[in-house]
């Protein structure tokens, strides 16, 4: 084999040397495309696994725990009426009312009571104070605007509410012997005209029904022991009255001449003792339970 050998043969040599390399490349691509498509066959493979799982599960509650749901629900109903046999209080109904002028005269006989129980005990009032209610001090509810039927039995049936829940929140301030009762506010239950004594808060239904909240506001002054009295006494109510908001402003005042002889010590003189008054704005929600009510998981 010679260099002439190589020279005549220089074709077939070139074009084996092609071959053999393509054949290479070929094999190794070959190869790769094996291997690739193993991968996507093993990958394939566990998605199917996958989907069967998925088909052959139950995914619908199991009998277990349906029970489980159940025993988990009765405790919660049970917990829920501890809770409110503890937190609550009968709820407060008013004077039957068939009429307007019914309400008129309770209303009448409710602020008459009231207000000689604060001349009794010395708790100023304004003049003519009608505790709240002085909408109706010369107008009947249901007129204005005109409400009949069911309408104005259920106004009647809560200014019936309010008035039985005002008396006891002010017989508690005349009984704790406050200075003085300034203002009266709750929630205007018919539509028109708005007194001075209404109360820019709505009565409002807890989402789920549970309970029934009827705010309002009382404006008084007194001292410090009968501030702590009065809320203290609001927990002997018979409905159940939550403090809302409480706000406080403190002025001080000159003694009278007969209660600072009475104060005076030896190293204070005569006529300089000076006690502090409390100017009381209160809010109160009356709570009253939904006897039907029941914890609900949801709304539907």
């Amino acid at each position: 084999m010679n260099a002439r050998w190589f020279l005549n043969h220089l074709v077939g040599l070139i074009a084996g040397a092609v071959f053999v390399v393509l054949l290479a490349v070929i094999l190794w691509l070959y190869s790769a495309a094996r291997t690739q498509q193993a991968v996507v066959l093993n990958d394939l493979q566990a998605q199917q696994s996958q989907l069967q799982m998925l088909h052959d599960a139950k995914i619908f509650p199991s009998k277990k725990n349906i029970e489980q749901l159940k025993r988990d629900r009765d405790s919660v109903q049970q917990l829920y009426e501890a809770m409110r046999g503890a937190a609550t209080h009968p709820l407060m109904h008013g004077r039957p009312l068939a009429r307007d002028i019914d309400f008129s005269q309770f209303m009448r006989e409710t602020v008459s009571r009231l207000s000689a129980a604060a001349a009794e005990q010395h708790v100023r009032v304004p003049e003519g104070f009608a505790f709240g209610f002085s909408r109706y001090d010369a107008k009947f509810p249901c007129r204005n605007p005109v409400a009949n039927g069911e309408e104005c039995a259920r106004l009647l049936a809560l200014l019936s509410k309010q008035l039985v829940a005002v008396e006891q929140l002010a017989n508690l301030l005349i009984s704790n012997r406050v200075e003085e009762i300034t203002a009266i506010q709750r929630t205007e239950v018919e539509p028109g005209e708005l007194s001075g004594d209404a109360l820019n808060l709505s009565i409002q239904a807890e989402p789920n029904a549970l309970y029934q909240t009827y705010p309002f506001e009382l404006r008084f002054s007194c001292d410090t022991p009968v501030l702590r009295n009065f809320l203290n006494s609001l927990m002997q109510a018979d409905g159940l009255f939550i403090v809302r908001a409480l706000k406080v402003e403190t002025a001080a005042v000159q003694l009278k001449a007969t209660d600072a002889a009475a104060a005076t010590s030896e190293t204070e003189p005569m006529g300089a003792r000076r006690k502090r008054r409390l100017n009381v704005t209160l809010q109160i929600d009356l709570i009253e339970f939904t006897p039907t009510g029941k914890p609900n998981a949801g709304r539907g």
